[in-house]
């Protein structure tokens, strides 16, 4: 499987390592009895199969506007996957395995930190203050879609990858995506621009909870950019 393309919107490694130490430093030593000793490497193989998990999801349902899911549990655990809205039996079939490994995963790193403090999986998830649809307003109203990259014909989803902290402010965030461009430039625009208009709703999160404390956590949002109509945030997959 071809492996995501990597941006990161600071420019500094060293600026990121030492700002995450100093944000989420004290979090990690407060909440290190969640990790239940789970080796940080575990964690961070789980969260880069959750990317490619989320990758393949998007591929397929870009296709399904009306594509919908719920998972059937059985104590905490993923017991089966309805997948609606997907017409084509072979992909359907593919979204309910996806779907599946997908939640699998994320109830094993559930109320898990890294070394930063920072969990993926929680009680509670961050919420934004005004909710969902206010949220899509929100970030689709900063968002720009450069008319170099639609000209290029550049389109596809970026995936932004951001913490919540426990103030419900965004101290980090990096994106990924699967656009292709013989010119790079249009497309770190694009991811520039997603970034953007995400970290422009910093301060007006509720942050995510586990064992009912407030804790940092990482979200990650879609934006996807089409050049046949405006950017549009797919359906979360959570």
């Amino acid at each position: 499987m071809r492996q995501l393309k990597m941006k990161k919107t600071i420019t500094s490694l060293f600026a990121v390592v030492f700002a995450m130490f100093f944000v989420f430093g004290a979090s990690a030593q407060k909440h290190m009895h969640h990790k239940n000793n789970y080796m940080i490497s575990d964690l961070e193989r789980m969260e880069d199969e959750n990317m490619d998990y989320l990758n393949q999801i998007y591929k397929i349902v870009k296709d399904y506007p009306a594509f919908s899911y719920t998972y059937s549990l059985e104590d905490g655990k993923v017991k089966n996957v309805v997948v609606e809205g997907v017409n084509n039996n072979l992909d359907r079939k593919r979204l309910e395995i996806v779907l599946f490994d997908l939640k699998t995963n994320k109830n094993r790193m559930k109320n898990k930190a890294n070394r930063m403090g920072v969990f993926y999986s929680v009680d509670e998830q961050a919420e934004y203050e005004d909710g969902w649809e206010s949220l899509k307003t929100d970030i689709l109203s900063n968002l720009n879609y450069a008319d170099e990259a639609k000209n290029w014909g550049v389109e596809g989803t970026v995936f932004v990858k951001f913490v919540v902290d426990e103030n419900g402010e965004i101290p980090f965030i990096s994106t990924s995506t699967n656009m292709e461009s013989p010119i790079d430039m249009h497309v770190d625009k694009l991811e520039q621009a997603a970034a953007e208009a995400i970290k422009a709703t910093s301060g007006d999160w509720e942050p995510s909870e586990v064992e009912n404390e407030e804790v940092a956590s990482l979200l990650i949002i879609p934006v996807t950019f089409d050049v046949k109509k405006s950017p549009f945030l797919p359906t979360m997959i959570l």
